[in-house]
Parts: structure tokens; sequence; C-alpha cells
């Protein structure tokens, strides 16, 4: 059995305007199975209503749409091509969007969600009739994306603050970095999965792929040493501080940072859900979502570590120092 998470919908249903058509809205959601696992790479069919009043008003609006996940499980689809969509009097609100879905691409929609419509584009709300309201406070900073494909380049170079360098192409990579014995010298790694990119804080350095996470760091024995991390889905985002790097999927975080017994090393952190945001301030850094918030910093007795803390309701915003 799969499901289906709905993402940040009052932020993600956005107005466009398309050359001799009506206004559409752009939707975005997550497909899971039954083991909080992503679907990924799959076609499903999505049938789409739109209720107005309440969760079990009357269907002003329909249409069904046949899209395919991709490799973190989101399907991405404009809603509004069908008849009556651009008829709808959005002032006449409250209205709801109800998603039922077959995930085996068919026409037996098992899954069904249904969510209150908070923000209505205003392009639309203007179309019939609404007039706009006072221009809201600034939202919280978003996640950071991940880093582009390498581009036409064989192999790719980063280094970080503090005297290394790696170089890789899809399948290696070299690290350039203190050494105990010659004062420097490389460190070679192999590479599992489809290489996605790098990342360099002022002391380590990450390659990432989509299935492993590959840091460049210090290492207690001999100088520099390569750690490695299975990650048990492609990650979606990532944050740097000054001494450490994060990677997060919906499902977990992934730290890579200070270990006072190899000098380097990576530590795991179960997700409640999708990070909505983050914040870096010197060598630490905290994300959150909509229940919790969690912490990567340091910690006296392993180097590093991650600290959770339950929120009452959805943060606001996010500040801290440098």
């Amino acid at each position: 059995m799969k499901k289906i998470v709905t993402m940040l919908l009052a932020v993600l249903l956005t107005a466009q305007m398309f050359a001799q058509s009506p206004h559409k809205m752009s939707y975005q959601a997550i497909v899971r199975d039954a083991g909080n696992m992503l679907i990924m790479n799959s076609p499903v069919s999505m049938k789409i209503s739109i209720l107005q009043g309440s969760v079990s008003g009357a269907v002003v609006y329909t249409e069904t749409q046949n899209v395919t996940t991709n490799v973190n499980g989101l399907v991405s689809i404009d809603i509004g091509s069908g008849v009556g969509f651009d008829t709808i009097q959005w002032a006449n609100g409250p209205y709801f969007i109800k998603t039922e879905t077959d995930p085996t691409g068919g026409t037996n929609y098992s899954i069904s969600g249904t969510s209150q419509l908070l923000s209505v584009p205003y392009a639309l709300y203007a179309a019939s009739g609404g007039s706009p309201g006072p221009q809201g406070p600034a939202g919280p900073q978003g996640v950071q994306g991940l880093q582009g494909q390498p581009g036409t380049s064989s192999c790719g170079t980063i280094n970080s603050g503090d005297g290394r360098i790696v170089i890789y192409n899809a399948t290696n990579a070299w690290g350039y970095g203190f050494n105990e014995v010659s004062g420097s010298n490389f460190y070679q790694n192999s590479l599992s999965g489809t290489l996605l990119g790098a990342i360099a804080s002022d002391s380590n350095i990450v390659v990432y792929t989509t299935t492993h996470a590959y840091g460049f760091g210090k290492n207690n024995t001999s100088g520099s040493g390569w750690y490695s991390r299975t990650m048990t889905a492609p990650p979606v985002g990532y944050v740097i501080s000054s001494g450490r790097i994060v990677l997060y999927n919906a499902n977990e975080a992934y730290g890579f940072g200070r270990n006072n017994t190899s000098g380097s090393g990576w530590y795991n952190r179960q997700l409640s859900g999708l990070p909505l945001g983050y914040y870096a301030a010197g060598s630490r850094i905290v994300i959150y979502n909509a229940t919790d918030a969690y912490g990567f910093g340091y910690n006296e007795t392993s180097g590093s570590d991650w600290k959770l803390q339950p929120l009452s309701s959805p943060p606001l915003d996010i500040i801290g120092t440098r």
C-alpha cells in the first residue's frame, strides 16, 4: 500500500499565467509506501477535486492526471486545465482540495486526502472579483537546495578552508590534505550510486551520491581520511556551518563533523518530517519542521551530536548569530 503526503500546500499553490489559457495552480506532493519509504520514479494517477464550503462540500471542479514520481518521490502537477476551473468564485470560499490517488497508475483511487486551501493565489482571487488584503510579513528562510550536477568536464574539484582539496569524477574521489608522516598526501575513495555533487565547510568536504555520502576530513591517525555513510534516500537539501555539514531527506539527517576518537565522523538523526527551514551559526546547525527542531553541534564526549527539541506549534521564523 502507498500513501501520499501533501507538502507545503499553502506555499506551493501559486498562480501562473499562460498565453491564451486560464490561470492554473501548481501542486506538489510526496508519495510514500506503508513503510514510509519514498515511491521513486513510478507512474501514479490522481483525481483532483475542488470542494466549496467544507471537506464534504459541493464539488465545483474535478480533473484527472497521470504523472510519474521523481527520484525523491515527488509529483508536480498544474491544476486547472479542465472545464470550469476559470469560473470558480474564489471570493466565495472557503475552498478545499481533495486528492485521490491510484499508486498503480489506474483508476482505483485507494488513497484519499482533503486539505483546506488556506491561501488562494492572488491572480485567481482577483480574477473572480476579490480584492487583495495587506501584505503579510516575510516568511522564514527556505531550505537549501541541492548543488547542481557537475558540468561538461569529467572531473570536479572543491576545497575547504583549512587546506583540504577533493577532485572527483562519477566513480572516484581523491582527497588531498594533511598527512602525519609526509606532511601532505592524496587519499583515494571509490563512489557508489549516481553522483549528485560536493560541498565544503571550513574544515570538511562531502561528496554525495543518490545512495551514499562521503566525508573527507581530519583523521587522528593518518592526518586526513575518508568517512562514508549509506543514506536511506537521496538527499533533498544541505546546510553548511564553519566546521560541520548536514545532508537531509524527509526521513533522516546526516551530520558530518568532529569526532573525538577518529578525528571526523558521521552522525545520523531520524526526522519526523521533511525540514521546512534551517540556520547555521558558527559551527552549529539547526534544521526544523512543523513539529520538531534538530540541533547538530559540539559534544564534549563524542565531538559532535544531535539534540532534539519538540515544538508546541509550527515555527514562524528562525534567527541566530553568525
